[in-house]
């Protein structure tokens, strides 16, 4: 199912992010744009004298601040710019056509600058290498996630046009769009709830540790009316139901886990992959009942 092939994918992107060239070619080879990708068949910031073109630098920045505050879908997600990638065409490896980078691209040192000269609070954490393919080289910025919403500190003219400061820039789908008040109330929210999930501990080591804690107590009254029936010493079954319970608890949290992750994802998924995740959360549930009053 492309939904759950897609997942899969974030999953191994936010693992790798951008270690290893193959990582590279993955994405080249992506169809189309998406809210955590963004490609570019040429980003020329400084003009022939070698100054920065202000517009050109302009848009950059609105570019890397629509990533790095992302949108509801992606708050957890590393995103990508690729500078040196067609954004329509394809070769006939089905891969994105490569333009060579050969011209002054900005160091890493100097965006931090530029960044900490207009946005607010201060974006860290990205990363920015040169990568050789099929002869050609390109350039990758990753933008990790972030805990903060990113507003601009001046007036940012680019070519689709001013924006006064202070402007909150947000993906929405390919397109880097200023963001509307409940767009960024909404996105925020989630980068606080993102923080407190880094923050508190993990939800299947509470389902496990309660777990494991409450049938201990438990399985010693049961352990009692069972051993003779069972002819099993005490110890023995309450080291077992202990293990069983601190699995139930476990695979509890982790449901919760799933769940409270997939209400934000919902909306977007098909109907049929709507009723299949119904279906494994109900079917999980069953089991869990059926097990506990056997």
């Amino acid at each position: 199912m492309k939904f759950l092939q897609k997942m899969k994918r974030l999953r191994n992107y936010e693992k790798n992010h951008s270690k290893d060239d193959n990582f590279i070619v993955e994405l080249l080879r992506e169809k189309e744009e998406l809210d955590w990708l963004e490609f570019k068949r040429n980003y020329k910031l400084f003009v022939s004298n070698g100054k920065v073109s202000p517009h050109s630098k302009d848009e950059f920045i609105k570019d890397i601040l629509g990533l790095a505050n992302g949108n509801t879908r992606i708050i957890k997600r590393y995103k990508y710019l690729l500078i040196g990638a067609d954004d329509s065409k394809f070769d006939e490896n089905q891969q994105r056509v490569l333009h060579n980078v050969d011209y002054k691209i900005p160091s890493l040192s100097e965006i931090s600058k530029w960044l900490k000269d207009t946005v607010t609070p201060s974006i860290v954490g990205i990363e920015m290498r040169e990568v050789t393919i099929q002869d050609k080289k390109i350039i990758i910025i990753t933008i990790p996630p972030t805990f903060h919403l990113h507003e601009t500190t001046r007036e940012l003219v680019t070519k689709c046009g001013t924006f006064q400061k202070p402007t909150v820039f947000m993906r929405q789908n390919e397109h880097t769009v200023p963001a509307g008040v409940h767009d960024g109330v909404a996105i925020m929210d989630l980068k606080h709830l993102f923080r407190q999930e880094i923050a508190n501990p993990p939800a299947v080591l509470i389902g496990l540790l309660i777990g494991a804690f409450v049938s201990f107590f438990i399985s010693s009254i049961i352990a009692d009316s069972k051993q003779v029936i069972f002819n099993v010493p005490k110890q023995s079954m309450l080291l077992v139901y202990t293990i069983i319970g601190s699995i139930f608890g476990g695979g509890f949290g982790w449901v919760i886990k799933i769940l409270n992750s997939t209400r934000f994802e919902w909306k977007f998924m098909s109907k049929s992959e709507k009723i299949i995740m119904l279906f494994i959360v109900s079917g999980t549930l069953l089991i869990y009942f059926f097990l506990i009053n056997k």
